[in-house]
């Protein structure tokens, strides 16, 4: 699992994941961006 707030450091580059681009969309970034670094906290446990 990647570390939480990842993807919003690196900019999508070629060969990364394909939905890596979605990320681009502010709002998403914060609502997906929560629920991963619930997951990860979960996940952790």
């Amino acid at each position: 699992m990647t570390e939480a707030g990842e993807h919003i450091e690196q900019p999508a580059t070629a060969g990364e994941e394909p939905d890596r681009t979605v990320w681009q969309t502010p709002g998403y970034v914060v609502v997906d961006t929560a629920l991963e670094v619930t997951a990860y906290y979960v996940t952790a446990r």
